[in-house]
């Protein structure tokens, strides 16, 4: 047999020939039919896969919020629960100049289940109950959602009503937007807002104050609201005294070069420190220089700057407070930092005495009144007193902000704090949240 006649019988065989032409094209189709279906399926499964991970992981879907009629703007600042996921404490605040009720029953809320498209839903997790929380005046407010067991993953529709409206807008424009934004009839009617969540989300931050048996809104406003402040309260503080150790440096640095610079014989004795900085050191460490990481960076001074404060801030913290150390006995705190904001300084107090220093020469002679500023010969010592009156100024500058400004800082939080301990109103139970099973 030869070889065209083996190819043949070969193509016979597997019906390569032209007689089996349309049922190899037919093959070929379902060959690329099954393909693409498998491809379809694959994209399918991890499209589902991928659904299902962000809503195990995602736990806020909705950073921002605003309300319907007044159009106050306002921000989720997250969502928080318990070690158990049972309780759960959503967290927003508007602009502390906003106008909003203080009065937590003049709120309540509506809630129900969404999917990850945030199309409503009937609510997964049996038991849910609600409460709402105005802290204080400072603008935030907070929804506690209890359930008798851990949340179900699954985003929830949490709409926030306020029945007393404090601000006014352009209703007619902002009803229809409301109303065809949310699709929901009511946003026109009711000042609202809605926010999307999910409770049972891996990403959901734990609180302490949730865990506890009874639920503390200053403890959790501290949590939340404070810690994040203190911190980088206590940064710029770190910040700052660092600087004030440089300039000390600087002092000392220029101090030495009084006796070692020298015109014809002539040369400037030490001035007169002036109080306000005499004897002030910085110790300790700053983070970088600590080997824990750590700053100890500390202020040993005898004396205070006008409207200023001097304490042991590194050692206490916000939430178990400073004003109890510092406000004399039969004072109110109120008085106390009234006293403080309103303390008087006249122009030598301003520049801590600084711009009193008498620099006087080896002769006698004051240089910065007795000589002339174009003296050239005179020039190397004139360098050293504007070096030297330059790094006083900048250290009582930077001990000012420390002391007067940074300090405050902190303190304006314990205010806030307090605040929150004193006036936060409370609304629970079936008057505020309505559910959708």
């Amino acid at each position: 047999m030869s070889i065209n006649d083996r190819f043949a019988e070969f193509t016979k065989a597997f019906r390569l020939d032209s007689h089996h032409a349309i049922e190899r094209f037919g093959l070929f189709v379902g060959a690329l039919t099954l393909i693409g279906a498998f491809v379809l399926i694959a994209s399918g499964v991890s499209a589902l896969m991928a659904g299902r991970d962000t809503l195990a992981q995602t736990g806020l879907w909705t950073p921002k919020f605003t309300t319907s009629k007044t159009q106050l703007s306002g921000v989720v600042d997250g969502i928080y629960t318990d070690s158990q996921k049972t309780k759960v404490l959503v967290m927003m605040h508007f602009d502390d100049r906003a106008k909003i009720s203080y009065n937590a029953t003049d709120y309540r809320a509506f809630l129900l289940g969404s999917d990850e498209e945030l199309k409503s839903e009937r609510l997964r997790t049996p038991g849910i109950t609600g409460s709402f929380y105005v802290f204080g005046a400072t603008g935030y407010v907070g929804v506690v959602l209890e359930a008798e067991q851990s949340f179900a993953p699954q985003v929830l529709n949490l709409t926030i009503r306020a029945n007393a409206e404090l601000s006014f807008s352009n209703t007619a424009t902002d009803r229809a937007n409301s109303e065809e934004a949310t699709g929901d009839k009511s946003f026109a009617k009711y000042d609202q807002w809605r926010v999307f969540v999910n409770p049972g989300a891996s990403g959901s931050a734990k609180i302490d104050a949730l865990d506890a048996a009874v639920f503390d809104p200053a403890r959790a406003y501290y949590e939340v609201a404070l810690k994040s402040q203190e911190d980088q309260a206590h940064d710029e503080l770190d910040e700052k005294l660092g600087e004030m150790r440089t300039n000390l440096t600087q002092i000392s640095s220029y101090s030495k070069d009084l006796a070692t610079t020298k015109v014809d014989g002539l040369f400037l004795r030490q001035p007169v420190i002036p109080a306000i900085i005499a004897g002030d050191r910085v110790t300790g460490e700053t983070k970088v220089e600590s080997k824990t990481g750590e700053a100890t960076l500390a202020l040993h001074t005898s004396k205070v700057v006008p409207g200023g404060f001097e304490f042991d801030w590194r050692s206490g913290n916000v939430g178990d407070g400073y004003l109890d150390q510092l406000v004399p006995k039969g004072e109110s705190y109120v008085e106390f930092l009234q006293k403080k904001t309103s303390e008087s300084s006249d122009a030598n107090s301003i520049s801590g005495g600084i711009g009193d220093i008498e620099w006087v020469l080896s002769n006698g002679k004051n240089l910065a009144t007795d000589y002339r500023t174009s003296d050239i010969t005179l020039r190397p010592l004139a360098t050293v007193m504007n070096n030297l009156s330059q790094a006083y100024q900048d250290y009582y500058a930077n001990k000012s902000t420390y002391q007067s400004d940074l300090l405050l800082d902190l303190l304006k939080l314990e205010v806030d704090l307090r605040d929150v301990r004193s006036n936060t109103t409370i609304h629970t139970g079936e008057a505020f949240l309505v559910t959708y099973y």
